[in-house]
């Protein structure tokens, strides 16, 4: 497009908006924008005065175009842009391509949980990179042709669109509409975010005339006008009928007038670009065709190769198509100047002969070590052409392109699949190279099917035990544990799996016993596959767990802590970080329960990296260790930081009921009705069919229950926690429901039923003696005051409450002690005590527990003393808990998220959405205006001698 006085011609308010976009970044609050064109309009030439715009401004400016070929290819427009989709020098780079590479998660059930390859591990690692790098400087990301994007780019589009008010960022995409086009979805499903949207019109006459006198030498006379009217204001398609006539010298300029020697029919626009192409030398002709095969960008070595002519002899070559207007110089790479040239050499060649340069292509690529998602590429274009090549390389590389590029992967094997005959002696491995790439997509069913007929084809024994492994990890994570337990018995059996697997077989057919509550069998074959394991790491492990995990529930103590201990150390050898996760969490949950908080926050300190770099069901399960522990120690907003970090994965790995049971739980507590109805409604709408979110069901189960006695539903709530205790929930055994006996007991009683009130406390009492930990001692304590109606028990409750901490289950003991001793007629007594709960259920903010306890006072004549109150306030600076302003003074220290991260040992997601809850409570649009209004309490709280507001110890918030 031609430039005018004040930027392009018929685009000055497009790029003027931009322009204010930028500096509004500069200053630190983050914009978005989206320019929407059809074909020719211009939106590339917007795009790249744009981001020249924002470089004079001080942006660093990093620009790409997504294309058709990769829209296959997981991450490839966003790492293309963010340059870690080749070799870097830079450690941040080098950090995010290895995370990429997916090692870590080959093998892992689920990890890119469905169709579109969102890889979260990924996710999260290209997230991390764009908040370091506008750490250094403030950043543009321009991302050109986004209807081509692969949807794992879109994905962190998506995510950064929702956190770029945090950064100096400006983020800015084009596309072209058009059905199904998800590019276009994103922005029109983003009403929160605000994007600005660009929409091209076409040019008005008065600019087409501009352009055609800048190209030609002179204003347009009537008849090339006549001409470029039909080009309905497309300026690509004016630009390039005046091209096609000044090199046919079809213009003639007299008196500072350009006219058109005669009328003639006005060529299609794809016609138009042929003429472009034809004064190019044959030889020129002949590499441009090879180059929209190979795919832009390519080099001009891998050019080179696939034309099997020395590199030297191709540069006067792409040099006549630079200055042709054909190819631009694209960094390090070629790049044709309009997919429409592209399109047009490409669609010229017979389909046998573009069958054959995809193949050669691949080869090329091959041999020069190119990741195997671009020779995927080439052979998915090339089939059936591919033949015995695809077969080849597919033995070679169908594992590291099924970690990478999972539906690729398979699309690819079932070409080979059909392509040789039933008798091929690679089947069965092909097959099961197919049902590993179905088991990282997610498709469990199908990964299992495709691993029993992979064990149906006769091969290497490794085949075998590598299938029956698939089977077993499929039908489990999908939730059928009895299935896999019968697979893992048939692989104990198998003479074909070596001694070493069949331990390991033994020991996962313990875990799925005790999956399915058959406790006694799962404690048998894990100590069997314990005596076994003969130091096996990932044997031993599993047996451990099992051991543990049984002891917990029966006697929670020393032994079945020291017992998981010894399961993580073991899995320390484990070749699988899945397994040295899941151990892990574990075990920060099993601290949690026996009130060792600071153990429980440095070992999930200790895995949150490890889990962000794997991913999968370890990014939701992570983020609701963290909020159950808050939730437990009476850090609610930070428990609602974690469940808002954790339900984005949550929602894709089948984790989303459990968090979303905690934030209602919080929202009843609160009174929140409309949002605990909304949480609870979202509970019911998900289907988490994951073995480990069966584990959490109780969650939904409490929530349920509280919004029922919330409404006065209280039989109905009593009848679902009994039927539950006494029956389990999901995989969850009664016993380890022992934390609902209090309201259990309490429940009965209110119903007057005492003898199952007696059973609750008894129960309560035996977890108690097992473990002495405060928290359960608190829990027997109050059953047993709560039927003998004896304060000194109930304040005895309190104490263990308060040492455990569980702040809540301390104000309802407090309470309960109240209105006994009210009864008894010793208000005196009964005020003070009803004074402390209050005090709790205020720094909580749960005001239905205070309103409640209140009401029970007030009915047998005790009100609360001189204090009022504390307000609950939910903006403004005195709204911020502890942990975020610990969060604001990194802010003000010029700290990136993933730097934060780091020092608070919690993940980079979390604090990222600590600095949007931030920014929300003090109404604040930026980082900058944070950092500058905390810098400024910080030295007014030191000018009147008072301590810093807002510094607070980091290993405060770890112990």
């Amino acid at each position: 497009m031609e430039h005018g006085a004040h930027g392009l011609l018929g685009r000055e308010d497009e790029t003027a908006e931009l322009r204010r976009l930028a500096v509004s970044a500069v200053a630190g609050e983050g914009q978005t924008a989206f320019v929407i064109a059809e074909t020719g309009l211009g939106k590339t030439s917007v795009m790249e005065a744009a981001a020249a715009a924002a470089q004079r401004l001080g942006l660093r400016t990093l620009s790409t175009a997504a294309h058709e070929m990769a829209h296959k290819r997981p991450f490839a427009t966003i790492a293309a842009c963010l340059g870690v989709d080749s070799p870097s020098d830079d450690g941040l780079r080098s950090r995010v391509a290895e995370i990429l590479q997916g090692h870590g998660r080959f093998g892992m059930p689920g990890a890119m949980a469905g169709g579109d390859e969102a890889d979260f591990a990924g996710v999260e690692a290209l997230l991390g990179l764009v908040d370091d790098l506008c750490k250094r400087e403030p950043l543009a990301l321009f991302l050109d042709d986004l209807q081509w994007a692969d949807a794992a780019s879109l994905h962190v589009v998506h995510r950064l669109m929702r956190s770029v008010h945090q950064l100096p960022l400006l983020l800015v995409g084009a596309y072209r509409p058009g059905p199904g086009c998800a590019a276009d979805r994103l922005v029109r499903g983003a009403a929160l975010s605000r994007p600005t949207v660009l929409a091209l019109a076409p040019l008005s006459p008065p600019d087409v005339s501009a352009v055609l006198a800048g190209m030609c030498g002179g204003a347009p006379g009537p008849r090339l006008r006549a001409m470029a009217g039909e080009a309905a204001g497309n300026p690509l398609y004016v630009t390039e009928l005046a091209a096609a006539l000044l090199r046919e010298k079809a213009i003639e300029v007299h008196d500072e007038m350009a006219e058109a020697t005669a009328i003639s029919p006005v060529p299609s626009l794809s016609a138009l670009i042929t003429h472009r192409l034809s004064p190019l030398r044959d030889e020129v002709l002949q590499a441009l065709r090879v180059a929209s095969v190979l795919g832009a960008p390519c080099t001009v070595t891998e050019l080179a190769a696939v034309l099997d002519r020395p590199t030297h002899e191709l540069l006067s070559i792409v040099t006549e198509a630079e200055e042709s207007g054909i190819l631009h110089d694209a960094g390090n790479h070629l790049d044709f100047r309009h997919g429409l040239i592209r399109r047009s050499l490409y669609d010229a060649l017979a389909g046998s002969t573009r069958a054959m340069l995809h193949l050669k292509s691949a080869r090329v690529l091959d041999g020069a070590g190119a990741a195997p998602e671009r020779v995927a590429e080439h052979l998915l274009a090339a089939a059936p052409a591919a033949g015995a090549f695809l077969v080849s390389w597919l033995r070679r590389s169908a594992a590291a392109l099924a970690t990478r590029a999972p539906a690729m992967a398979i699309q690819l094997i079932d070409t080979a699949l059909t392509l040789a005959g039933p008798d091929d002696p690679h089947r069965g491995e092909l097959q099961l190279h197919r049902a590993l790439a179905q088991l990282s997509l997610g498709k469990l069913s199908e990964a299992e099917e495709s691993a029993r007929c992979a064990l149906l084809r006769p091969g290497a024994p490794e085949w075998e035990w590598g299938s029956r492994w698939i089977i077993v990890q499929a039908t489990f994570g999908r939730g059928r544990a009895d299935l896999a337990l019968a697979e893992a018995r048939a692989a104990c059996r198998s003479e074909s799996v070596p001694s070493t697997e069949a331990t390991r077989f033994r020991a996962f057919s313990a875990v799925c016993l005790f999956a399915l509550g058959r406790l006694a069998e799962a404690d048998a074959v894990a100590e069997s596959a314990r005596c076994e394991a003969d130091g096996d790491g990932p044997a031993l492990a599993n047996a451990l767990h099992v051991l543990s995990a049984k002891r917990f529930l029966e006697a929670p103590g020393t032994e079945a802590l020291e017992l998981a201990l010894q399961a993580t150390r073991s899995a320390a050898q484990s070749p699988h970080p899945a397994q040295r996760i899941n151990l892990q969490l574990a075990l920060a949950n099993s601290y949690t329960e026996l009130d060792r908080g600071a153990d429980a926050q440095r070992t999930l300190a200790t895995v949150h990296k490890a889990a962000e770099r794997t991913g999968g069901v370890f990014l939701p399960w992570y983020h609701l260790s963290v909020a159950l522990l808050a939730f437990h120690t009476g850090r609610w907003d930070d428990a609602l930081t974690e469940v808002e970090a954790g339900l984005d994965p949550g929602e894709h790995f089948a984790m989303s009921r459990a968090l979303r049971a905690v934030a209602a739980l919080i929202a009843v507590h609160r009174g929140q009705r409309s949002e605990a109805a909304a949480h609870l409604t979202a509970v019911d709408a998900a289907s988490d069919r994951g073995t480990i979110a069966w584990f959490y069901e109780y969650l939904p189960l409490c929530a349920r229950a509280l919004a029922e006695e919330a409404h006065g539903e209280s039989e109905d709530a009593y009848s679902r926690l009994a039927y539950a205790f006494d029956h389990g929930i999901g995989h969850s055994p009664s016993l380890i429901l022992g934390f609902l006996t209090p309201d259990l007991v309490r429940l009965a009683l209110a119903r007057g039923d005492t003898a199952h009130a007696q059973r609750y406390a008894a129960a309560a009492k035996t977890r108690a003696e097992h473990s002495g930990r405060p928290y359960h001692l608190g829990d027997a304590y109050r059953c047993q005051g709560l039927l003998d109606k004896d304060p000194d028990l109930l304040l005895e409750a309190a104490r263990c409450y308060q040492e455990a901490p569980r702040p809540l289950s301390e104000a309802h003991a407090l309470t309960d002690a109240a209105e006994l001793l009210a009864r008894r007629r010793q208000p005196a007594q009964a005020r003070p005590l009803l004074d402390q709960a209050l005090e709790i259920y205020a720094r909580l903010d749960a005001g239905w527990d205070a309103a409640r306890a209140t009401s029970r006072l007030r009915a047998v004549d005790v009100r609360r003393g001189a204090r009022g109150p504390r307000s609950s306030t939910r903006h403004g600076w005195n709204a911020l808990t502890d942990t975020e302003r610990i969060v604001a003074d990194h802010v003000a220290g010029g700290r990136s998220n993933p730097e934060i991260a780091a020092l608070l040992c919690i993940s980079r997601r979390t604090v990222s959405t600590h600095v949007s809850r931030i920014l929300h409570k003090l109404g604040m649009a930026s980082r900058v205006e944070l950092a500058a209004e905390t810098i400024r309490r910080r030295n007014e709280d030191m000018g009147d001698g008072s301590a810093p507001g807002i510094l607070t110890p980091i290993d405060r918030h770890v112990n």
